[in-house]
């Protein structure tokens, strides 16, 4: 997915309080580009390979995914990872135990503890048992850029896009293969 977007102030991120923020303030000319870099879901996840407590692994549908109860912060995988997708929690819940959805997937709305790595997850307590169901940056979007499916399925809209529009993949020199893909608007 590519979006283009106005240029802006700098993104900006207070590490301290673990709040990432991007909000330009002015309307820029035309010609520039954001390009979200989020959790790649590789086929050959590096950062799964270095968790010495198998805190991180790839589900039986190809998401890699965290259990925050067995990450022990070492930030291994954040370093194994070279799109930078991996983020460590510096900050406390801001929500207490008993507002989570407890019905949810067991990976899914659970309290991301301080002293941990976290990653996207395709919001895989959303989408997982639930077709149709989308992961909130795809339902949020505000210009539809951002698309979800299964890959497998021909009939799919994010099938259409690969094979329709221009199409690529961040760093795929690596052999990660990486099953996040980004497209040129027509």
């Amino acid at each position: 997915t590519v979006l283009r977007i106005k240029k802006g102030e700098k993104y900006v991120s207070n590490l301290e309080e673990s709040e990432v923020y991007y909000a330009p303030n002015e309307v820029p000319e035309d010609g520039y580009f954001y390009m979200p870099v989020q959790c790649q879901q590789c086929e050959n996840p590096p950062c799964v390979k270095v968790c010495p407590t198998q805190a991180t692994w790839k589900e039986r549908d190809g998401i890699v995914v965290v259990d925050y109860n067995w990450c022990i912060g070492c930030r291994y995988c954040m370093a194994a990872c070279p799109y930078g997708a991996r983020h460590f929690n510096w900050g406390k819940p801001n929500r207490a135990q008993e507002e989570y959805n407890t019905e949810t997937h067991y990976l899914g709305n659970r309290p991301r503890y301080k002293g941990v790595v976290e990653k996207c997850t395709f919001c895989i307590q959303r989408t997982r048992e639930n077709p149709g169901k989308y992961p909130a940056c795809v339902e949020i979007c505000p210009v539809g850029a951002r698309k979800f499916g299964n890959l497998l399925d021909p009939e799919s809209e994010i099938r259409y896009c690969i094979e329709n529009k221009r199409v690529f993949r961040l760093k795929e020199d690596l052999n990660t293969s990486p099953k996040f893909y980004y497209f040129f608007a027509d």
